[in-house]
């Protein structure tokens, strides 16, 4: 018996000890709060979730130290309102940004986890690396430190505009090394391995077959970084660390290359892993469905702070209710491209997908979502279908106009043909995802230069789809690069007829593209209409300041300027433009002091004219020998900055360098092929009276008709 009694002791421990490994640990306060988010990670492609093809030992080693969620989901697939549903701990119809464009943030009706962890005496820091979620989006206001420098560029769409993930790491470095002895939460926001899928070495080479995981192992290398600085500061330890994605990639599953359309598996299950003070419960797993909202809660509880009302969520460091409905949305394709929105529901093994043509899905007989079961499922159908009912019902509808977008609009002679984009059947984006691949095709068909080829493509689309609002813009720009500013013009405003509630990004691409028409008044209407939106007020100011210089108005350009530089995410732009404006005053030593300032900053190679202006100023002060490379500086950086290879070519001319003068502006076509590109070649000879040259470029032109 005393031998049974003793067994039973040892076996009750035994017991007591893993049911404490399911317990909420007690509220830790003074933790510091790390968030690492990875943009675009597929679960199924790390290691810790299977994956063999990719080595990633940085985030391996953190595994062994958190607890792994087998089965985490992403409520959007889109970087913005995902990361918005990860700080307020709500659903996108709750919070309200339902896209990347054309929503922002209101942080006064929400209360965020950065300004609750403030509220409970921590300090807040983030560093992005995406320009979509820089800080006028309404998210910077929500910490005492934002880092977002991520200048816009002409030659990039702002979907893809970003930072190397190292540059980000070390700003976090920075921020945390001053603040690491009190109480902090901070957001790490890397971009890789988002597209333009492009790894540096050695990873480039070690995955020249497949590009996505080498931009996962660049992605690794940034975090093991990031993470032996956290053992270095004597934080890694004692610190709650999350990594997680705001979304996955379709490579190709269900026919999307990217993500954004769709809402199968593949696009919104996310990695999730919690590291826990001293790695309590390291290397354990949770197999029920999670979800991102959870972490608002599940931080909170651990720090003891007080959740608020009202959150769907619950502390993942507790019991789990694997029934739960985990509820995801996808508006890019109403927004975008004119087709149904969709929105689905995970609850245990099933998924469901509320579109023209519903979906039902076993992941567990299924788990690559092939085969629609929804006709022998039918009350699974309908209780799903309810779930999302639920939560739609409260939801404001997508793409609304503010009135004063809408009274600008039509000052603007659009409202007489803007559509209602959120009523009336739309198309089921699963019959028309190839048009995405079609736009894909006339993209490479215009790198190589071929804009016949391209044109067909756009029209062909646009025929089956007028409402294709990115097809629009893409003929736009096609017809920027190709010398048809009219037709560029027109296009854009198609775009924004199609998508009025996106026009205020849409109205700076049109306003930049008037202002090289020198149509002013126009262009200061469109930059008067992205003032609309807080999230475009800097390009708004920019515009401006540009369109004042361009009238000779210096005081004005200033202004203008100044307030693009309060605007996050433009400072440096505006400092740029302010040298512009010190180099047609004449005050160049003034202008230099400026640039050479920017120049030194960390992260200045990926400003746009930084080198190009620079060069400008020294060749100004006959100092040829430096503005030759500062111009050589911007065409390495920038390729298809065509003022680059003009104002080279007119230093050479200046030096009586002609051979070389015609083989910059020969780069210049090779870089940049089209008609317009031989124009401004042909205008260059011609504004440095060299008859000759510019009438072999005009006849290139002719040719290019």
């Amino acid at each position: 018996m005393n031998r049974t009694l003793a067994l039973l002791v040892v076996l009750s421990t035994f017991l007591a000890g893993s049911c404490a490994r399911t317990e909420t640990p007690s509220a830790q306060r003074d933790t510091p709060v790390i968030v690492i988010s990875i943009d675009t990670l597929r679960a199924d492609r790390l290691p810790a979730y299977g994956y063999s093809a990719v080595s990633t030992p940085a985030i391996d080693a953190l595994r062994k130290d958190a607890i792994l969620y087998r089965n985490a989901w992403s409520h959007v697939p889109m970087t913005l309102p995902s990361h918005v549903s990860l700080l307020t701990g709500k659903l996108p119809p709750q919070h309200g940004v339902r896209n990347n464009l054309g929503y922002v943030f209101d942080g006064t009706a929400h209360r965020t986890l950065p300004k609750m962890l403030s509220e409970s005496g921590y300090a807040t820091g983030a560093a992005i690396s995406a320009y979509v979620l820089r800080g006028s989006t309404g998210l910077g206001a929500e910490f005492d430190a934002y880092d977002d420098a991520i200048s816009a560029r002409s030659d990039t769409a702002i979907g893809s505009l970003a930072r190397d993930g190292n540059v980000t790491v070390a700003a976090a470095e920075q921020w945390i090394g001053a603040n690491a002895q009190k109480p902090f939460f901070y957001m790490l926001h890397l971009f890789e391995p988002h597209t333009p899928y492009a790894p540096p070495e050695p990873f480039r080479t070690q995955y020249a077959s497949n590009l996505y995981d080498g931009e996962i192992a660049a992605a690794d290398a940034a975090v093991g970084r990031f993470l032996d600085f956290l053992k270095q500061q004597n934080v890694y330890d004692r610190a709650m660390i999350v990594l997680l994605s705001d979304h996955g990639e379709g490579l190709g599953d269900h026919g999307e290359e990217e993500h954004g359309v769709f809402l199968y598996r593949e696009a919104i299950q996310v990695p999730l892993l919690i590291k826990l003070p001293k790695s309590e419960r390291g290397g354990t797993t949770v197999e029920a469905n999670v979800q991102l909202i959870d972490l608002y809660p599940t931080i909170a509880s651990l720090v003891g702070a007080k959740v608020p009302e009202g959150l769907e969520g619950v502390s993942l460091l507790g019991d789990i209710d694997p029934e739960r409905p985990m509820y995801a949305e996808t508006m890019l394709p109403r927004l975008h491209f004119g087709w149904s929105d969709l929105q689905s529901i995970v609850r245990g093994n099933h998924h469901f997908i509320q579109a023209p043509r519903p979906e039902l899905y076993d992941m567990a007989a299924d788990p690559k979502e092939t085969k629609n079961v929804l006709a022998d499922n039918r009350r699974v159908y309908a209780a799903l279908r309810q779930e999302v009912e639920k939560r739609m019902s409260e939801a404001a509808a997508p793409g609304a106009v503010s009135k004063e977008e809408a009274d600008k609009l039509a000052a603007l002679g659009y409202i007489g043909s803007m559509r209602d984009d959120t009523s009336g059947d739309l198309p089921d984006p699963k019959d028309h995802i190839a048009d995405i691949e079609q736009m894909r095709v006339a993209a490479r068909a215009e790198k190589r230069g071929d804009a016949t080829e391209a044109r067909r493509i756009y029209e062909e689309v646009l025929a089956r789809n007028p409402r294709f609002t990115d097809a629009w813009i893409r003929m736009a720009g096609m017809y920027e690069t190709s010398g048809q500013p009219q037709k560029a013009e027109e296009a854009y405003k198609r775009a924004i007829e199609t998508a009025p509630s996106l026009a205020s990004g849409f109205a700076l691409s049109l306003g930049n593209l008037q202002l090289r028409m020198r149509k002013y008044d126009e262009a200061a209407a469109h930059a008067q209409l992205a003032l609309t939106k807080a999230s475009a007020a800097g390009g708004a100011h920019l515009l401006l300041a540009r369109i004042a210089l361009a009238r000779g108005n210096a005081a004005e350009a200033e202004r203008e300027a100044r307030l693009a530089a309060e605007e996050s995410g433009r400072r440096r732009e505006a400092t740029l433009l302010i040298a512009e404006l010190r180099v047609a005053q004449g005050r160049l030593a003034e202008a230099l002091q400026i640039a050479d300032q920017l120049r030194d900053e960390p992260g200045a190679a990926a400003l746009m004219d930084l080198e190009s202006t620079r060069g400008d100023v020294l060749a100004r002060m006959n100092r040829n020998a430096e503005a030759e490379a500062a111009f050589r500086a911007e065409i390495a950086n920038f390729p298809r900055n065509r003022e680059a290879y003009t104002r080279l070519a007119v230093l050479y001319v200046t030096m009586n360098r002609l051979a070389d003068a015609e083989r910059a502006l020969e780069e210049m076509f090779e870089k940049n092929r089209s008609r317009s590109t031989a124009e401004l070649a042909a205008g260059t000879w011609a504004a440095v009276e060299n008859g000759p040259a510019a009438a072999r470029w005009r006849q290139r032109a002719a040719a290019m008709r």
